[in-house]
């Protein structure tokens, strides 16, 4: 019951700790309009529309770009041999998404393609290898400041703890005793 007691009482005061701490260092208009700038960039200027069949090894991906090679139907290969569960019953399509929203080399390869192609290497990531084929795309207007000003204050706010965390971390001078 004494180490409940005790560790309410440490994590209130932790609480108050971080309370004042945010109170004390308020997040500037200036900060905000930089956060906003970066998610502009990180959002880009473009959307994308495309369908993908992931398989298990290059050699699978490299038969099914052969079979796409011979007009093979791109929808109806991703239902039969894609292991996307997301996507897979839709026949690859993943709908519309900002490039930042994929892992890198997926999104690389999206970007470079023309509308209609598909890729005519196998594209590797952490889930395996993907063709990837991109139906279209479209400008990409960024919501307005005043939109994602809410969602941007408590990020700000827990970057600026984080930060203040590390630098007590670092100052802090730990001793380990062996007995």
């Amino acid at each position: 019951y004494l180490l409940k007691e005790e560790l309410a009482r440490k994590e209130m005061l932790y609480n108050t700790f971080l309370q004042n701490y945010v109170q004390k260092n308020p997040i500037s208009e200036s900060d905000i309009k930089n956060a906003y700038e970066q998610y502009k960039k990180d959002l880009g200027t473009q959307e994308f529309n495309a369908k993908h069949i992931l398989v298990g090894s290059e050699q699978e991906a490299k038969d099914v770009i052969a079979e796409l090679n011979k007009g093979g139907n791109f929808s109806k290969i991703a239902k039969d041999k894609s292991k996307d569960p997301g996507s897979k019953d839709k026949g690859g399509d993943l709908g519309w998404f900002v490039a930042g929203q994929m892992v890198a080399p997926f999104s690389e390869a999206v970007v470079k393609l023309q509308k209609g192609k598909y890729t005519e290497a196998p594209v590797k990531t952490q889930f395996g290898y993907h063709i990837i084929l991109r139906e279209d795309s479209r400008a990409q207007t960024p919501p307005s400041l005043d939109s994602v000003k809410e969602q941007l204050i408590p990020y700000l706010q827990r970057k600026k703890i984080q930060t203040m965390v590390e630098t007590l971390r670092k100052q802090a001078k730990v001793e380990i005793l062996v007995p």
